[in-house]
Formats: C-alpha cells, sequence, structure tokens
C-alpha cells in the first residue's frame, strides 16, 4: 500500500499527536485527526497538518493513538479512562483488518488487553513515543523507536507503517510488554537521575560545599555524568511514569527507588521555593 492511498487518523492532537501529524503529513500521508478539545483540532487544521476532523472511526487504514493517559485531576498520577473510551469507540467503528498502534505511555499489559476487546480483527502494536521539542531536528518524531506487536503478522504491519512509510528507524522487540515497559522505565530512569542530583544539591548547601565544582570533579570520570539540579521536575511525563513502575514493583521491593526519588524532588522545589521567597524579601528590605 503506498503513501497515497492509506488513511491514517491521529487520535489525541497534544504535543506528540501535533508533531505526528505534522511529520506523517509531510511524508505524503493523508491524515486526519482526532480530539475531544476543538481548541486541539482547529490548531491543527489551521497549521495545514491534518486534512480534516474525522467524525467517526470508520474507514481508516492505521490509527495512531497518542492521547493523554495522566489523570485530569492530578497530572502526575496515571489514568487509562480516556484512552479506553478510544478504543471502545475502535472495537465498533474500526476498520478490519486496519492497525493500531499506540504511541501513549501505558502500563505492562495493556496491549493485549486492547487486542482482546478488538477481538482480533484489529492489529495491535506499540510504539512509545519519543520526542524532544528543544532538538527537534535530533530528537523528533524520526528518531530510533521500540516497537511491539500483538502477534507477528501486527509487528509485521507497523514495522512496514513506521519503517518503510515514514522512513523512521525503529527496533522491533518479540515482547509486546517489553515495548511497554521501556517507555515506563526510560522516563523513572531518567527521573532517579535528576533526583540524585537534587538530593546532592541540598546535601552541598547544607554542607556549604560548592555543588558545580563537586559534580565537575565526579563526572571527570569516563562512565559518570550527574545531572544539574535545576527548578524540580515539572510537566506530568516523568511523576506518571515512574508512578507506573512504582505499581508494577510494589509486591517486590517494599519501598522503590523510584518513590524515594518523588520524595526527594518534593523536597527540593519546596526549599528552592523557600529560598526564592527568603530572596524576594531580602530585595524588598534592600529597595526599601
Amino acid at each position: 500500500m503506498s503513501r497515497i492511498n492509506t488513511k491514517t487518523l491521529v487520535i489525541g492532537l497534544g504535543e506528540i499527536g501535533y508533531h505526528n501529524c505534522e511529520y506523517m503529513t509531510q511524508q505524503g500521508l493523508t491524515v486526519d485527526g482526532y480530539d475531544i478539545n476543538a481548541q486541539a483540532v482547529q490548531k491543527a487544521l489551521d497549521a495545514g497538518i491534518i486534512l480534516k476532523e474525522a467524525t467517526s472511526f470508520k474507514d481508516y487504514d492505521y490509527y495512531v493513538i497518542s492521547v493523554s493517559t495522566h489523570n485530569p485531576q492530578n497530572m502526575g498520577l496515571p489514568s487509562l479512562d480516556g484512552f479506553f473510551e478510544v478504543v471502545e469507540k475502535l472495537a465498533l467503528e474500526g476498520k478490519e483488518g486496519a492497525l493500531v498502534v499506540t504511541e501513549s505511555t501505558i502500563p505492562k499489559g495493556v496491549s493485549n488487553r486492547v487486542h482482546r476487546i478488538l477481538k482480533h480483527r484489529i492489529h495491535v502494536a506499540h510504539a512509545p513515543h519519543r520526542f524532544y521539542a528543544g532538538e527537534k531536528q535530533l530528537h523528533g518524531i524520526n528518531q530510533k523507536r521500540v516497537l511491539g506487536g500483538c502477534d507477528v503478522c501486527c509487528t509485521t504491519k507497523a514495522l512496514h507503517f513506521y519503517r518503510d512509510l515514514l522512513g523512521i528507524p525503529m527496533q522491533a522487540v518479540t515482547d509486546i510488554e517489553v515495548a511497554e515497559l521501556s517507555k515506563v522505565i526510560e522516563n523513572t530512569y531518567r527521573m532517579i537521575q535528576i533526583a540524585f542530583a537534587e538530593e546532592l544539591k541540598m546535601f552541598c548547601d547544607s554542607e556549604d560545599i560548592d555543588f558545580e565544582v563537586l559534580r565537575e570533579a565526579v563526572n571527570s570520570k569516563w562512565n559518570i555524568n550527574i545531572l544539574e539540579a535545576r527548578d524540580g521536575i515539572k510537566g506530568h511525563c516523568l511523576p506518571k511514569d515512574s508512578q507506573m513502575y512504582i505499581g508494577l514493583v510494589k509486591d517486590v521491593v517494599p519501598l522503590s527507588i523510584a518513590y524515594s526519588a518523588k520524595t526527594v524532588d518534593e523536597l527540593y522545589k519546596q526549599q528552592i521555593s523557600e529560598d526564592l521567597e527568603k530572596t524576594k524579601l531580602l530585595m524588598q528590605k534592600v529597595t526599601v
């Protein structure tokens, strides 16, 4: 099937869905968009990265799910309610023999559950997104990705979509649960790295040690790279995905390193907030 003859629907037009549409349209695919947020749809239409807003899920060859999987009331906690609403709609309207690929971060076991809901009449794969807007050319949509399918036929169809039609290098894994875990663990590991830097910075401040000098000294070893301590972990990806990981290991270890990392990050953000308030008070006294 050629690019021209394919019809692709991107479901969820947030940052990842938006850039997916942008890239896929640039590659010559016919791309429609779907989102419960009318403003997100209009933004994609105005940018010319989707042909039209989808009113149903019928007659598409490829469905790319990029909906949020965080709790609307607490962005740091996972929630799959919206995700499974999309899956149920696909079960009713999705085209038989098409491919449904999830790019949203999901816990282990969810893809096989989706496969059962769709009754094996639609191919199901998982290719967790990797995207960094700060270095879009180097780390954008077309960077190397992990891919897993529920069956061999699912993996084959997904590889054709990503590798052959979109030109994205893919690392296929035989177990789709490995693909599911890969994104969760990537972000959990990153959060632990950041939290260690924050913990070390708090220790250095308490001992009147220059954190940057110590960091530079330690990083002189070839296989060590302590990160900068900035303004705390922002957004929802790292807190949400690490919470997924904590849920997975809670019966294996009594206290996860990831849980401790989240605690350290909260303490660090509290400290820098207090330091900022002290600085503001000092500046007010100076200007009086």
